[in-house]
């Protein structure tokens, strides 16, 4: 290994350690701070859902000071009030519940009787075994003396000290304390970030601008547009999940209603379990409370089709059926934001999560964010084809061809997708990270891919007439530069062109310079096409091209160099003869299409003519 490479990994390893000491530090200040953090992090939550009403407001003629102190005076009233019946409905929660416990117990021997007559007596015995063992202390001793285990009559009986009142009043209060008072720092900082949104704007432009004004502003006004949207269309969709909720309990009959319609509301706000987790409660609640099955089963029914109804129709129209988040970035973010900020980690965990997702996606040294959250796929159709051949996996690689053929051209395809693919492998190639074997397995996987690509077109086109005589065809004779990866690219053009028109010979790639004159001597071709994916053969295309031009000075000559352009190639070729040089099969085949349309009487009669003398004795064609 270089000096040069030792180097590089030792950058990228201590990029990597300072990277993993920043995420850890940064944890730990989230999970500190949090006393602070999560105020704050409420704060720009209600700031981004509240800014569309401030904006109503003042568009209707309200100053900005005014509007600010509408809205944040009616959410304050509307927390209040909607805190106060919950906990009115708390407080009767708990004095119903007790009483529904006979019912409870029916409701369990229902099931012991029903699961006794439906399951098998080993599994019914099983779990009568369980249930003893788990009714035993731990220590295996009864805790109730008996008669012929009487109590020791030495035992010392510790009385503990009872807590003070204030000692009981301080472990309630404190807790409290500090809920209000982060309550109302969250509240104060609402309202000064909508009273002040422009000059934090214009303070946060100034952090990320450094000369790049226009975009940034561009960057942060679409960022916080969508986010603000976004968060109000998903508060109004999750208050009438809430609303319908609480009324579909109320017509089924089950108790505290408003309650189960509140949680139904703030879990939502949890991605994917929440709607679950909130289910919970009430069928439980119903399972206790009721006399029978039909309530539980009703409120399950009316979750379920509640649920289905949001997410494929009432949220793909309002505001896309997603955050933009991949799924696992929404359950890791849940999971992360839980673990630091508890409950209210994890209600705000998709709203902070996608802040940071349109962070990465506007901020250039933040791009990092948009590739691990983002839900849009990091590798291009190349890079993933290109991947997988060189995993082995020729299934998946041929669901990705099969998959971008739906919405393009064959010639569209090979353009976008399989010759990049062949460039990517040169390169690792003349890299050395990639074997012969693992090059002739690409290879071979690709004719075979796009062999049955072209299969399908062809199955759903028209059939084809049968081919003309080959003195009405035009005669291509196809050369690969150098290698192998070249001769697959002449034999995807070979594919796209007209057999009824064309009759195309494909070179050999061991064939040399001196046989392939030798060929264009024999069979007197009307084009000569040699295939050049870059990077690299420049050398073996100029010295082929500037041979052929030299022995055969009015033939049509045509250069693919299909891949990346370079500044500069496309002259070199046309100095030393290249009638056309193209960087993509579907300019190749556009030029040679209209080439042959207008080509001259006298250039085909005089290939006629050239087919007419006899062919020199010892003539090898070196052909596949």
């Amino acid at each position: 290994m270089s000096q040069r490479t030792q180097k590089s990994d030792w950058q990228r390893m201590n990029i990597a350690l300072a990277m993993t000491v920043v995420a850890v530090l940064l944890a730990g200040v989230l999970y500190v701070a949090r006393a602070i953090l999560v105020p704050l992090a409420l704060a720009v939550f209600l700031t981004y859902v509240l800014a569309p009403v401030v904006n109503l407001l003042r568009r209707r003629g309200l100053g900005r000071t005014l509007s600010v102190s509408v809205v944040v005076g009616a959410t304050v009233m509307l927390v209040g009030l909607t805190g106060w019946v919950v906990a009115m409905q708390m407080a009767g929660l708990t004095q119903s519940l007790p009483n529904k416990t006979q019912n409870l117990k029916a409701k369990i021997e229902g099931v012991k009787v029903w699961l006794a007559a439906h399951s098998d007596d080993r599994l019914t015995e099983m779990m009568n075994v369980l249930a003893e063992e788990a009714q035993k202390p731990a220590n295996g001793v009864d805790p109730k003396p008996s008669d012929e285990n009487p109590a020791p009559t030495n035992t010392v009986i510790i009385e503990r000290q009872q807590p003070s009142w204030i000692s009981s009043v301080q472990g309630y209060a404190n807790p409290a304390v500090e809920a209000i008072g982060q309550i109302a720092f969250g509240f104060v900082l609402v309202i000064f970030m909508l009273l002040q949104k422009e000059d934090l704007r214009n303070r946060v432009l100034r952090l990320i601008g450094h000369g790049r004004v226009t975009t940034s502003t561009k960057a942060i006004d679409d960022g916080s547009q969508r986010i603000s949207r976004y968060l109000f269309a998903q508060l109004l969709m999750n208050v009438t999940f809430g609303i319908i909720i609480t009324a579909g309990l109320l017509f089924l009959g089950v108790s505290h209603a408003l309650l189960w319609g509140m949680i139904a509301f703030i879990m939502r706000y949890v991605p994917y379990i929440g709607t679950w987790v909130g289910l919970f409660l009430p069928v439980a609640f119903s399972v206790a409370m009721s006399d029978n099955w039909w309530q539980p089963a009703g409120v399950f029914a009316l979750y379920i089709t509640l649920e289905v109804i949001y997410n494929n129709v009432l949220e793909p129209r309002f505001y896309g059926s997603s955050l933009g988040l991949s799924p696992v970035a929404q359950l890791v973010a849940a999971a992360f934001w839980s673990f630091l900020w508890g409950p209210i980690g994890l209600i705000l965990s998709g709203p902070l999560t996608m802040c940071l997702l349109v962070i990465g996606r506007y901020a250039p040294q933040f791009e990092f964010l948009d590739v691990i959250l983002g839900d849009e796929p990091v590798l291009q159709p190349p890079v993933a084809y290109y991947q997988r051949l060189a995993a082995r996996d020729q299934d998946e690689a041929t669901s990705i061809i099969l998959a971008e053929a739906k919405s393009q051209s064959a010639a569209e395809l090979y353009d976008k997708v399989v010759i990049p693919a062949l460039a990517l492998a040169r390169r690792d190639v003349e890299r050395g990270n990639l074997t012969d074997e693992e090059l002739t397995f690409i290879l071979h996987a690709t004719r075979e891919i796009t062999e049955e690509v072209s299969e399908t077109t062809t199955a759903t086109a028209t059939q084809p007439t049968e081919p003309t005589s080959s003195d009405s065809r035009v005669r291509v004779l196809a050369c690969p530069a150098r290698d192998e990866l070249d001769r697959v690219g002449v034999e995807l053009m070979a594919r796209l062109l007209d057999p009824i028109k064309w009759e195309v010979e494909v070179v050999a790639v061991a064939t040399l310079a001196s046989e392939i004159l030798e060929q264009i001597e024999a069979t007197a071709p009307t084009v000569v096409l040699i295939s050049a994916i870059p990077p690299g053969g420049l050398a073996h295309t100029r010295y082929l091209l500037k041979r052929i031009h030299t022995r055969f000075p009015n033939l049509h000559i045509v250069v693919g160099r299909w891949g990346t352009v370079v500044e500069g190639e496309f002259q070199q070729f046309r100095d030393v003869g290249a009638d056309n040089v193209a960087n993509t099969i579907t300019e190749t085949l556009s030029h040679l299409t209209a080439w042959v349309s207008v080509l001259p009487t006298t250039q085909k009669a005089a290939r006629s003519a050239a087919e007419s003398v006899p062919r020199a004795v010892g003539t090898r064609r070196a052909l596949k």
